[in-house]
């Protein structure tokens, strides 16, 4: 595979990784409204319908459901609920569509760095972050399938794999700064927010505060994959390197070379003109070079 061929690939792989990344940040963004959305609506209707109704929540289960709807259609709350239903089934499919065109954002995104590893094998971390995000999508699948305790030990795990893909992330930014290719300032807001991620699972198994700590977390993530998504776009091709920025030098004058006067400086750059024929004169000329006259 020549060189041109190797950058193509590289900046293929580039806009792919910082695309998939600002997909990513947007799509989490969408999920958490739509569970918003949902709890709320949830929540009024249940509200609404346990307060004109004798039922309890606590108490609602396959065997009284029958009861409970005659109750609504009895007190003519019947529409309302449906309405409710309608909404819900709505908001409920956006929700899955979103989750699926994340979790194939993820998969984009572990096929690109594997496609940045093609194009130049000398940075080796490229496949091992394709590797984290294969890992995540794999243990998120298995989680569909695992119930209770097992279920967030997977989601843990898989977590785990996400936050290890973060970190080389990390680490191949330091690679291309060394190598001159990257002068920003590799951001880790993404490990550290998938790390808080972790921690917040395995706290909620003894307490409610784990929560908390997720939604730090959470905040952290989508910073992160916003930086992602910025930094990518800044690294240079393989065989390139990004130029310095340095501050414009003053003027150094040396004693054998005094600086002129502004005025001095202005006569010297005028245009001069031969006094006998006319003709204009070249700069510092002793003698007119059309007519010879001493100037």
């Amino acid at each position: 595979m020549n060189q041109g061929i190797n950058i193509q690939l590289f900046e293929r792989s580039k806009h792919n990784i910082s695309d998939s990344a600002n997909k990513l940040k947007n799509y989490i963004i969408f999920q958490l409204v739509l569970g918003i959305i949902l709890a709320i609506i949830l929540g009024v209707t249940l509200f609404v319908a346990l307060g004109f109704t004798t039922a309890e929540l606590e108490n609602l289960n396959q065997n009284n459901m029958y009861q409970f709807g005659q109750d609504l259609i009895n007190r003519g709350l019947f529409s309302t609920a449906v309405v409710a239903a309608v909404f819900l089934i709505l908001v409920g499919v956006a929700f899955i569509i979103v989750s699926i065109l994340l979790f194939v954002q993820y998969i984009r995104l572990g096929s690109s760095f594997n496609k940045l590893y093609e194009s130049e094998r000398m940075v080796g971390a490229s496949k091992n972050i394709s590797y984290g995000f294969y890992g995540y999508v794999v243990a998120v699948i298995i989680g569909f399938f695992a119930p209770g305790i097992g279920g967030s030990i997977v989601s843990i795990a898989g977590n785990t794999s996400l936050a290890i893909a973060a970190y080389f992330i990390y680490q191949l930014f330091i690679e291309y700064r060394d190598l001159g290719r990257f002068r920003g300032k590799p951001s880790n807001l993404l490990f550290i927010g998938l790390a808080l991620q972790i921690i917040s699972s395995i706290v909620s198994f003894f307490t409610l505060y784990g929560g908390l700590v997720g939604l730090i977390g959470f905040i952290m993530m989508l910073m992160g994959f916003r930086d992602l998504s910025r930094d990518m776009k800044l690294v240079a091709s393989p065989g390139r390197q990004v130029a310095q920025k340095q501050a414009p030098q003053a003027a150094v004058y040396t004693p054998t070379q005094p600086a002129k006067a502004p005025a001095q400086a202005t006569a010297d750059t005028k245009i001069k003109y031969c006094e006998n024929c006319g003709a204009k004169l070249i700069a510092n000329a002793k003698f007119c070079s059309s007519c010879g006259a001493n100037v």
